[in-house]
């Protein structure tokens, strides 16, 4: 049986009247499958009289408007199903019940076995010759750039949907500033430099650029600085969402848990918002009944690896220690599927 969504909103509870906002939920409850029993309980639960409540969404589900909605709720659980059917099919194949892990990996296949296959992959080696690996520390960075004004999510502890509403979360501050913050702190995820903050970060921090080397016909060598820089203490959350690119997630300095979850599984995976879940995090998964319970394949990253984020596939990351990273979407493939993503601010 399927549950009720969300809280209703009747600003005229306990009148005979509901608000636009109650009668909307009714509708998006409705073509959810909840049972009228389940709504109304829910309606009288928050203050509005019973009989109100059956006569509502007795005239909800006899409206033409709800019916012909009806029938885009059917093509999109047959979209489900097939998605559904991509699911058990990969279960078969076992392929997915682990990250795949390569070193040295050709170019070639990489975007044959992995980019093109909407395959995750952790990839040693790639990144080894690169100044960054050696160098990258929170002492270099102060003695080489402390003065400069970088751009950081701070006050994220205040705020259940801080990546949601990740600019009321940007504040500048010196580098030394936030390296200081660093040292002082050992678990937090109240604040984070994040990709979040790349408009800002590549000019305040283009010297570090030199530090970064290619990794050969994988990403585009004349756009490698338009990479994302990533900097925070142990703790940091990046709550469960998916990109609307393909992501090369690049380990420089402490480890990453990363918690990912297949493309085909996003109708399990209460997408209430753009590209973001209602799941708090992979306890609250895992809990769940086995039809109800999205694949969840874990992984941790080490300095010096890099794990390839296929477009689509849900992710959510936990900083195991003080982190520095990047994250580059410049690959020599096509990675452009946002302009065709018409759902911004919506599910």
């Amino acid at each position: 049986m399927a549950s009720v969504q969300r809280r209703p909103t009747t600003a005229a509870a306990g009148t005979e009247n509901l608000t636009e906002d109650a009668q909307r939920w009714i509708a998006e409850n409705l073509l959810l499958g909840a049972s009228a029993d389940q709504i109304a309980s829910r309606l009288v639960q928050r203050g509005c009289p019973l009989p109100t409540a059956l006569s509502e969404i007795k005239r909800a589900s006899e409206s033409p408007y709800l019916k012909g909605a009806d029938v885009l709720r059917q093509r999109l659980a047959k979209r489900d199903w097939i998605l559904a059917s991509y699911g058990r099919l990969a279960g078969i194949s076992g392929e997915f019940e682990t990250i795949a892990r390569a070193r040295d990996l050709s170019a070639e296949t990489f975007f044959r076995d992995y980019y093109a296959a909407n395959r995750p992959v952790l990839i040693d080696g790639l990144v080894d010759s690169w100044p960054a690996s050696k160098r990258w520390s929170l002492d270099y960075f102060e003695q080489k750039l402390g003065d400069a004004v970088i751009e950081v999510q701070t006050g994220r502890n205040d705020n259940r949907d801080y990546e949601i509403q990740s600019t009321k979360h940007k504040q500048q501050m010196a580098l030394r500033d936030v390296l200081r913050m660093l040292r002082d702190t050992d678990d937090s995820n109240d604040f984070y430099v994040t990709a979040n903050n790349g408009g800002h970060n590549r000019q305040a921090l283009a010297p570090l650029w030199d530090d970064i080397g290619q990794i050969d016909n994988y990403l585009d060598r004349d756009s490698i600085q338009d990479g994302f820089f990533w900097m925070g203490p142990k703790g940091t959350v990046t709550p469960f969402h998916h990109d609307l690119t393909n992501n090369l997630l690049v380990q420089i300095r402490g480890r990453k848990q990363v918690t990912l979850a297949p493309s085909w599984d996003t109708p399990l995976m209460r997408n209430h918002l753009h590209c973001f879940s209602g799941w708090n995090g992979p306890e609250e998964i895992a809990a769940l009944p086995d039809m109800e319970r999205p694949t969840l394949i874990q992984c941790t990253i080490e300095p010096g690896q890099a794990l390839f984020i296929p477009v689509g596939w849900w992710h959510h990351v936990v900083g195991l220690d003080m982190t520095i990273g990047l994250s580059f979407t410049n690959f020599t493939r096509e990675n452009d599927f946002t302009s065709g993503y018409t759902t911004y601010g919506q599910v």
